[in-house]
């Protein structure tokens, strides 16, 4: 017999002579030795063929040999019980797994059965599985590896995690580490199992084609206090069960202001969603369903998480064009429009935290460059302005200077009061989407 087989056999015989193990724990104290093997069957192919050593050792030996037969055999456990029968004539009563009280094997028949109905109920096609293993079970595990020094082991909770996940594999679902749609949280020995839904993630557009609209859904105890953008794509929680819906935007328009023109880029997020397998025309008519004629969605497909990201980066690496409504406190102004134009010709504008908001955000300074504004008259005092300038400028400071806290402005520039009517958001340009 090859001497490196034997002291494998041998090493088994060891652990075995101390603690009672199940195949797969026996198994898995040398996981990563053989190929295409489960460790149910590396444990078992081991118990055989040190059953057949202890035989071949009886029928050469005497009594001493029987008699260490008959005291390791409970701990082998069903591999030994046809000899142990033979020999004393009476039922093997095998001992209970030192590490997993024998319940692993069962465990993870059961706990598979479980996770496919949840993974069906969830229509989940790509899934990662998860295990918590009681801190007592680990520890047996550790000390029985470190006290054998077993060099080519693995833990349990790789041995579940792989095991279920390969029992979940069917035509309809597989495993998926990058991208998952679920991850399968398995509580071993208790037999709990959690279903930890990832979002439902979809790539949009929004407009918002009246004013008083805010972004958010805004409560108040009388009820909301504006009709919201996360509101209008309410018809989505109800074609995908979702439990909620959260709109991450590249960035947020006043609430008095329309968002035409290209729409404002979004992601709308679809918390512990039930139906995923959506074409986008299906949920895209969900996402129009409740807008009232005031909010239109286009989906244009799935995002990720790393895109939720790039969405809430700083406003400054976006392009914005605005069209806003001006009216100056002398009706001569008017008459210097090119004056404007050609002084916030790529200007960079510093802004402290308007007063309107001061409330709700922190007093800092910003600077934001302006890359050029075109005026038209519209009547004596009134002009339309078309404003291109970086994401996150306040856009009504521009044109008032908000006493001061906006440096230059309309205002300053022209030497007269100026304020913002009307504004409307037409282009938002955001990371290349």
């Amino acid at each position: 017999m090859d001497e490196e087989y034997e002291s494998i056999v041998e090493k088994a015989k060891s652990i075995l002579e101390k603690y009672p193990l199940c195949d797969r724990c026996l198994g898995r104290m040398f996981a990563g030795l053989g190929y295409g093997w489960s460790n149910k069957e590396r444990g078992d192919a081991l118990k055989r063929v040190l059953v057949m050593e202890l035989h071949r050792a009886v029928r050469e030996g005497g009594e001493a040999e029987e008699e260490e037969f008959k005291k390791i055999a409970p701990n082998i456990g069903s591999q030994a019980s046809g000899l142990y029968e033979k020999l004393t004539g009476r039922r093997l009563e095998p001992r209970e797994c030192a590490i997993c009280g024998g319940r692993l094997d069962s465990f993870i028949e059961e706990a598979a059965v479980k996770a496919r109905g949840l993974l069906k109920a969830y229509d989940i096609s790509r899934y990662v599985v998860g295990a918590r293993v009681d801190p007592g079970v680990e520890e047996a595990e550790r000390r029985i590896r470190e006290e054998f020094g077993l060099a080519y082991g693995e833990s349990i909770r790789a041995e579940i995690r792989r095991e279920i996940g390969k029992r979940l594999m069917s035509d309809d679902t597989r495993p998926d580490f990058s991208d998952p749609e679920a991850t399968v949280l398995v509580h071993f020995p208790s037999g709990r199992i959690e279903l930890q839904v990832n979002s439902l993630l979809l790539r949009a557009r929004y407009w918002k084609k009246a004013r008083y609209i805010s972004q958010a859904y805004w409560p108040s105890p009388e009820g909301p206090r504006y009709f919201s953008v996360e509101q209008a794509a309410w018809g989505l929680l109800r074609v995908t069960g979702a439990e909620r819906l959260v709109l991450h935007a590249a960035g947020r328009e006043d609430v008095d202001a329309r968002m035409l023109g290209s729409g404002r880029p979004a992601i709308i997020e679809l918390k512990v969603p039930r139906r995923r397998r959506l074409s986008l025309s299906e949920l895209e008519e969900a996402a129009n369903r409740e807008g009232r004629g005031l909010v239109e969605f286009r989906i244009e497909g799935l995002a990720s998480r790393r895109e939720v990201r790039l969405y809430k980066q700083d406003y400054s690496k976006t392009r914005k064009v605005y069209k806003a409504l001006v009216a100056f406190s002398d009706p001569s102004a008017t008459d210097r429009l090119g004056e404007l134009e050609e002084f916030f010709r790529d200007r960079v504008v510093l802004q402290r935290t308007p007063r309107r908001v001061l409330h709700r955000r922190p007093d800092r300074l910003r600077r934001r460059r302006v890359y050029g504004v075109s005026c038209r008259p519209l009547e004596r005092g009134v002009v339309e302005c078309l404003i291109e300038a970086e994401g996150g400028l306040y856009v009504k400071e521009l044109v008032s200077g908000d006493a001061g806290r906006t440096s230059p402005s309309f205002a300053s520039v022209l030497g007269v009061n100026a304020e913002c009517v009307e504004l409307d958001v037409l282009l938002v340009e955001h990371g290349g989407f």
